[in-house]
């Protein structure tokens, strides 16, 4: 198993190009074969997944991190490959001319997030099988999101999906 102790995040990165590469282009056939208007959600969706394998396949290649300068390099080296494959996710949404009515590249910022800072916390409380850490991760954000609609609903009355509190449009929701 190699040590990235004495490797720098660049080369640590180069070791895992092949998983690299499938998690920068699983997403993007789904934004571009389906309906612009409709493709964000479900490719933001795979863009997540895809990254969260990434993060997982990376930490367990290399282990567990011998010391504070190895955990930071290998959360820099990550980051950096998570930032480039949003890079190129949004880049390609433009491309292919993505609609959505939040904005798109934060949207794209917002889904990698679990996969830069959850998973390698997960697989260090998940040691196996590695993959269950995606889903339990999985889990934890839809709890996330569920306990936001749940707020939303006890702030803003039972009506507070019909009233635009819990819309996805920054357009039409109501200011207060």
């Amino acid at each position: 198993m190699p040590v990235l102790d004495s490797v720098s995040p660049g080369s640590g990165v180069r070791t895992m190009m092949g998983v690299w590469a499938v998690a920068a282009f699983l997403p993007l056939p789904a934004l571009a074969l389906t309906d612009p208007a409709r493709s964000a959600d479900l490719s933001c969706l795979y863009l997540g997944i895809s990254n969260a394998l990434f993060a997982t396949e990376f930490h367990r290649s290399w282990g567990l991190p011998e010391s504070v300068h190895s955990w930071r390099a290998r959360t820099l080296a990550t980051t950096i490959a998570i930032l480039g494959n949003v890079t190129l996710f949004i880049g390609f949404g433009f491309v292919t001319g993505v609609q959505t009515y939040f904005p798109f590249p934060l949207m794209a910022m917002l889904t990698i997030i679990p996969a830069i800072g959850v998973m390698p916390w997960m697989l260090r409380r998940v040691s196996q099988p590695p993959y269950a850490a995606i889903v339990l991760a999985g889990f934890m954000v839809g709890a996330c999101k569920i306990g936001g609609c749940i707020a939303a609903r006890v702030v803003y009355g039972s009506d507070a999906l019909a009233l635009g509190y819990m819309a996805a449009d920054w357009r039409t929701a109501p200011d207060s």
